[in-house]
């Protein structure tokens, strides 16, 4: 008989009012609190990344960008004194060619691993028939190391090019397993199915513009994944896919649509009930194409020597997750960073805090998938680009409280999500070897 590690119901309760408490008392301090590390951050520059202290013991570094009109802004959560949670947003507004504001940003909501058993290289899901691939999810609570890149500028045969990025190393992590009788499980709820070490991941971005439209590349390297013991008996990432699962979060003023491989039907995850793969994902506002997302290029495996490898893309109906997906504790404070971006929008987008900023409507959720993984390192570089209109501009420079509200509560939910994260991890090391009860 196997035995599995799970939290007492008293002591799940206890991680959660100490969650809520803590909540309760640090955000609405943090809210109303003095703006005091603001002037570090100079918007009137045309690029610029630093520093920002926002808590005793947490930091944001951030890198931002200001270019014809074009509006990018990237955080990243760290900490000097205790391990940094592994968290990254990246976002920008712009003016398109039919005169309406757009503010786009993409998430990392999920690492998830699973088990190809039907060979087309997505993680087939719907959980309206209980049917999924998926194994495990990946939690990365903390890391030991956090090394920041500089935002840089520099020609590249006369088109400027804005570089940076932050790199997580050493991470401690949970395989939560997925297991159909626990609410959200595995994301954000769920059983450890064996304790993980990432070697680093590495975010890192490569913005220009060039005529009408910004080009984002985006580099993510996720360094070897070994399973620390104890385990589950089983449990194991040999020949397992892993995926990205990614939310867009959208706004115009004058409304949006998402459209998939060149199709002139809108789709919409929440109301979609099938899943398909995609080379290429358009948002459209009236009479104009704002933002293109393209689906169609290789990752490479880190094997010795590397390989080149197709990356799979799928757009994901909401059916793939489960009903109850991202209603943890630590989950659900975590999402509720975009509520205050949504209230930034007027300084950074021009576009009113009452706007739909909500993962539980995004229209796109999409998963990236490298089919061939089995916890080896991977490097992938998918692009994003912008269409816009140069140096028309609606609003006025954000101010300084735009990026200082996420940065402060982005760290204090991060703060909180990571003292939570480590009171489950102490009182899931009292229970007795996971792997101690196999007969």
């Amino acid at each position: 008989m196997t035995t599995h590690v799970d939290l007492p119901a008293s002591k799940s309760l206890s991680a959660i009012v100490i969650t809520v408490m803590l909540l309760t008392v640090v955000v609405p301090g943090l809210i109303h609190a003095p703006l005091l590390a603001q002037s570090s951050v100079n918007f009137s520059t045309e690029y610029s990344s630093g520093d920002v202290q926002v808590l005793p013991y947490s930091q944001a570094w951030y890198t931002w960008i200001n270019i014809n009109g074009t509006h990018t802004i990237f955080l990243a959560l760290h900490s000097t004194e205790y391990p940094s949670p592994v968290s990254a947003f990246v976002g920008e507004s712009y003016n398109t060619s039919s005169g309406s504001r757009v503010f786009v940003a993409n998430a990392i909501m999920a690492i998830e691993v699973y088990n190809d058993t039907d060979g087309n290289g997505i993680l087939d899901a719907n959980y309206a028939t209980a049917q999924t691939e998926l194994l495990y999810t990946i939690v990365m609570n903390a890391s030991q190391t956090f090394q920041p890149t500089p935002v840089s500028k520099a020609s590249v045969n006369g088109v400027s090019h804005f570089r940076w990025g932050v790199t997580y190393g050493s991470i401690q992590a949970i395989l939560v397993k997925y297991s159909a009788g626990i609410v959200g499980s595995p994301y954000g709820g769920g059983l450890p199915a064996s304790y993980a070490n990432i070697d680093h991941f590495t975010f890192s971005y490569d913005y220009s513009v060039v005529g009408n439209a910004t080009f984002l590349k985006t580099s993510y390297e996720i360094g070897n994944v070994t399973l620390v013991p104890p385990t589950s008996p089983n449990v194991t990432l040999k020949s397992l896919s892993l995926s990205l699962l990614h939310f867009t979060f959208a706004v115009s003023s004058e409304g949006y649509a998402v459209r998939l491989n060149g199709s002139s039907t809108d789709f919409d995850s929440q109301t979609s009930q099938t899943s398909s793969g995609i080379n290429v994902a358009q948002v459209i506002v009236p009479n104009s194409l704002a933002y293109e997302f393209r689906f169609n290029d290789n990752y490479t495996l880190l094997t010795n020597p590397p390989v080149s490898l197709r990356a799979v893309y799928e757009a994901a109906a909401a059916n793939s997750l489960p009903s109850s997906a991202f209603q943890g504790q630590g989950a659900l404070d975590l999402i509720r960073v975009q509520d205050y971006v949504r209230a930034a929008l007027p300084s950074i987008a021009g576009l009113p805090s009452s706007s739909d900023l909500n993962y539980t409507t995004s229209k796109l959720i999409y998963r990236i998938s490298y089919p061939t993984w089995g916890g080896v390192g991977i490097k992938h570089d998918p692009t994003y680009v912008g269409y816009y209109v140069p140096n028309l501009i609606l609003t006025s420079l954000p101010v300084p409280g735009f990026p200082m509200i996420i940065v402060y509560l982005a760290v204090a939910v991060a703060v909180v999500a990571t003292i939570t994260a480590v009171f489950v991890v102490k009182r899931t090391r009292e229970i007795p070897n996971i792997a101690s009860s196999r007969g």
